[in-house]
């Protein structure tokens, strides 16, 4: 049986035990690798994709390892390079350091003894260079609630998030199936189903406040219409074309006419329309404009009051 308790620090472990053991055991088929190493066979040659990159500072042909496994038997060459270990300066330390305090927080509780053997290495290496305070690292999402995302991921399973949207400025519990979690432009998404507002939807990690493990709704959802909760919103720019371009995804050429912009989220409309300060004007629908001009009232009003 496989193992499917996969953490960072149990695959760290798994591609150092590779090197030596592949190179004594040149030649050896992938099937019986995944076997030897107690993993599926995909994972097996996903960490020797990895173990392909890596090498001696430099990394070109002479100092990467030459790894072999396209014919389905695996061989290894120019490894002898790594059989002394390599000694860290004072910042690779730290940033080793930094990284072991997320592997904790991210470890499943049940995994304690990968935990004491971590921290083990941490009081070694803070001993190494002098250093008595203990370093932490802050993730963009707690550990916990990462753990159980890539737990939910891997066994295809259902949470309840407590969420807080920057739309709409309020916390909502919702139950979602996540289905992948992406990074961009610097920032975490997660990509889910919500059976709240039955469709896919992203949430950004940081937003996520709590999570916890639920069983599937009753009424799973068999399909999923992405499009139908979407609402087109025709815009006018009159001034500050570069910052209406990045908050509307608009092209230059564009800015000569009404655009349409889809968005599930009203919410999101009005407070981009609010931050464009007159600048960029809703058309349609009508509703949304009547809600712009109270809530902008409402606000002069405030100031007008003091």
């Amino acid at each position: 049986m496989h193992n499917s308790n996969q953490t960072p620090l149990s695959r760290t472990a798994r591609l150092l035990d590779l090197v030596p053991y592949v190179a004594s055991h040149q030649g050896i088929e992938i099937a019986a690798l995944a076997q030897n190493f107690n993993v599926t066979q995909p994972q097996i040659i996903s960490d020797l994709t990895t173990l392909w990159m890596c090498g001696l500072p430099g990394y070109t042909h002479l100092e990467l390892m030459d790894l072999s496994f396209d014919s389905g038997f695996v061989t290894i060459h120019n490894a002898q390079t790594l059989s002394n270990p390599r000694s860290l300066n004072s910042e690779e330390t730290i940033a080793l350091l930094l990284g072991l305090d997320l592997v904790i927080e991210s470890l499943p509780t049940e995994r304690s003894d990968l935990r004491d053997r971590a921290r083990a290495l941490v009081e070694k290496l803070s001993a190494r260079i002098s250093i008595n305070a203990k370093l932490t690292a802050i993730p963009s999402a707690a550990g916990s609630v990462r753990a159980l995302i890539e737990d939910a991921l891997t066994k295809d399973s259902w949470v309840e998030i407590t969420y807080h949207s920057s739309y709409s400025d309020t916390v909502s519990t919702r139950l979602i199936h996540p289905l992948e979690l992406q990074l961009e432009g610097g920032y975490e998404y997660l990509w889910a189903i919500c059976h709240s507002a039955r469709g896919l939807r992203v949430f950004k990690m940081d937003r996520i406040q709590k999570l916890v493990p639920s069983p599937p709704p009753e009424a799973p959802l068999y399909a999923v219409d992405n499009q139908a909760e979407k609402t087109v919103y025709v815009i006018r720019v009159h001034t500050r074309p570069r910052a209406a371009m990045e908050r509307f995804s608009l092209d230059r050429d564009s800015l000569s006419r009404d655009n349409e912009i889809l968005s599930f989220s009203s919410e999101w409309v009005m407070r981009s329309i609010m931050a464009s300060s007159g600048s960029v004007e809703v058309l349609e629908p009508s509703g949304l404009r009547i809600e712009i001009v109270k809530s902008a009232q409402g606000i002069l009003d405030r100031y007008n009051g003091h």
